[in-house]
């Protein structure tokens, strides 16, 4: 078996994740994009995209878990308190 020593174009790779992302540009990238590009031989732009999928996915789950659906007439009750004798004097017409 026959190893390939073929280097890496990592500047264009870079320059192609900060075409797509230019708000990345001066940022470091996360751990975890560097690993799958370095190691697992994904494209940085590809392991970007995954990075930022998962996280996506993680931010989606804690919302939904923290912010439970409540009503808006707290509990559902919607008694009114007695009209004030008082007050009903000025809603009456002369």
């Amino acid at each position: 078996m026959e190893e390939k020593n073929v280097e890496r174009d990592f500047a264009q790779e870079v320059q192609e994740l900060y075409d797509a992302r230019p708000e990345l540009k001066g940022e470091q990238l996360p751990e975890a994009v560097v690993r799958a590009c370095a190691v697992d031989g994904k494209r940085l732009s590809d392991a970007y995209r995954d990075y930022a999928d998962k996280k996506t996915a993680q931010q989606n789950e804690t919302a939904a878990r923290r912010a439970p659906v409540r009503s808006v007439t707290k509990g559902g009750s919607v008694e009114a308190a007695p009209e004030d004798p008082f007050l009903r004097g000025f809603s009456q017409a002369w």
